[in-house]
């Protein structure tokens, strides 16, 4: 009799703890998320608006340690998808495409040297690169994360997931980011983000890197704002071929 319970207590404990296991560290999520210097990544911002519904998308690969990303972004209202290509200080975008489109003599790419802009200048332009990395590095604000649901329930792009959730300390994500990103992502999260600590999830896969993002808050004029981020392809190349030369119009001040 005591045998046969203690073969299914030992088999309780070992369903119990089989999944805290097998389960990722949260800590380390960012590192591990960029450890292959690059990933493919999609963002989907939804927003209500006056009781409107809006979205935004953002998709394309980034590089995590140099200024090199190649991204798409379709912004509420329609229109034609915005182009934009980060080479070192170079960014180039599609911006000229709807005026090339009524007047081929328009190179429908501009080509802009960032190092050629005041600092108020720098300050007034959105920084693209920092709104994408700035998804990988809200992990680094969670003090506490807790695990949501078992190893392996739910899939993420078709991979394997551990769900946590915790909330995010900005001023943490900041003072953990590399010591050369910390100005542009403490900018990002300014206009991305509520500036006290917010909830958040977050997906991790078996290597524990993360494969989603999700942030849901109340802005103080009351819009309900919505942002789901997720990361596949890690290590890929990013591409950064750039149009024909006579397809673009220097803009540098």
């Amino acid at each position: 009799m005591r045998r046969g319970l203690a073969i299914v207590l030992l088999a309780a404990c070992l369903a119990g703890c089989g999944g805290d296991d097998s389960a990722p560290e949260f800590a380390g999520a960012r590192e591990r998320t960029v450890a292959d210097g690059t990933a493919a990544f999609n963002i989907t911002i939804d927003a209500v608006v006056a009781d409107t519904p809006v979205r935004a998308t953002e998709t394309g690969a980034v590089s995590f340690t140099r200024r090199r990303a190649h991204l798409y972004k379709l912004v509420p209202g329609g229109g034609l998808p915005q182009e934009l290509i980060f080479d070192g200080p170079f960014t180039y975008t599609n911006a000229n495409v709807e005026a090339a489109m009524h007047d081929s003599s328009v190179p429908p790419w501009t080509k802009l040297d960032t190092r050629r802009l005041t600092a108020k200048q720098r300050a007034g332009r959105p920084d693209e690169l920092a709104h994408v990395r700035a998804v990988a590095h809200l992990s680094d604000g969670v003090a506490e994360a807790r695990q949501i649901g078992e190893t392996g329930k739910e899939e993420t792009d078709g991979e394997p997931t551990t769900k946590f959730r915790g909330r995010v300390d900005p001023k943490l994500v900041v003072a953990k980011a590399p010591a050369g990103q910390r100005a542009a992502l403490a900018q990002a999260l300014r206009n991305d983000y509520p500036a006290k600590p917010f909830a958040a999830e977050f997906w991790l896969d078996e290597d524990g890197r993360l494969r989603r993002v999700h942030v849901g808050y109340r802005t103080d004029g009351g819009t309900l704002i919505a942002l789901d981020g997720r990361f596949t392809l890690f290590g890929e190349p990013v591409d950064v071929t750039l149009p024909a030369a006579d397809k673009i119009t220097d803009i540098t001040p």
